[in-house]
């Protein structure tokens, strides 16, 4: 696979780069779990904001306080 890209990337710091395989096998290691209930809420959230079908900011800190 061939990327192009538009503009070259700068990089300011440094970086480890590793295979996608590996990364996987990492995150394993480190006890990550996928998280299907979460990931399937969020992309829900996404969708009610993107309807515009969300509370408003005064409305949640009045409750809140």
């Amino acid at each position: 696979m061939k990327i192009h890209l538009a503009e070259p990337i700068t990089i300011d710091s440094p970086m480890v780069i590793i295979p996608a395989e590996e990364y996987e096998f990492l995150l394993k290691e480190a006890g990550y779990a996928p998280t299907p209930k979460l990931d399937q809420r969020i992309s829900q959230a996404r969708t009610r904001y993107r309807k515009k079908k969300y509370l408003a900011w005064d409305k949640i800190k009045h409750d809140l306080v």
